[in-house]
């Protein structure tokens, strides 16, 4: 057994030796999997304080006692909460891009720590991935929501529903689209699977 081990050991060395840990943003060698450099590290806009409660759109700090932002008291949307670890930049939106069209699911790991602090613990804590249509994951190979829902699942022991949901209708990318567009072009796509 002991041989065993020290060959795993010289095994996981020699793979480090000729693929070592690269940022996650860039792609430089780091001290560790998914670590960022310093730049990339720096460039994370990571979000807390005020924010709004409905759609979690940071606030500004002077805004006591406010607990909406401005759209959502105009047009609430339709669902109650949501929130994000980071705000979206070039090194958030470098790590969506390679997940979803770089062919890169271990980046999904690296989303997934930087959620984690958001994710509620509790029996009643049930993560839903968003589906994806089954052309989609034909091409694709994976679907990056439920590799991030079953990380953050595993790493903070909560349930997780992958089939909760069913996207029944192909829609086109929704990278090019205003948030206008996007809900309108996803209006209707998913439904709650039948449990019967």
């Amino acid at each position: 057994m002991a041989v065993l081990t020290h060959l795993a050991r010289f095994g996981g060395a020699c793979v480090s030796f000729a693929l070592p840990p690269r940022c996650p943003g860039c792609g430089v060698v780091v001290a560790g999997d998914h670590r960022f450099c310093l730049d990339c590290w720096a460039g994370l806009d990571f979000l807390g304080g005020p924010a709004c409660q409905r759609c979690g759109r940071p606030l500004p700090d002077e805004t006591l006692g406010v607990t909406s932002c401005a759209p959502c008291l105009a047009r609430p949307p339709a669902f109650d909460h949501a929130s994000a670890a980071v705000a979206y930049g070039p090194i958030a939106r470098a790590l969506a891009l390679k997940l979803k069209y770089g062919r890169r699911p271990g980046v999904a790991r690296t989303m997934a720590r930087l959620m984690q602090r958001l994710v509620p613990v509790g029996d009643d804590v049930v993560l839903v991935p968003v589906p994806l249509h089954r052309w989609r994951i034909w091409t694709r190979g994976f679907n990056q929501s439920a590799l991030i829902a079953g990380t953050l699942a595993r790493r903070g022991g909560v349930a997780i529903a992958l089939d909760a949901i069913e996207r029944h209708r192909r829609t086109p990318p929704l990278r090019d689209m205003n948030p206008r567009q996007r809900a309108a072009t996803v209006q209707g796509a998913f439904r709650m699977r039948d449990e019967s």
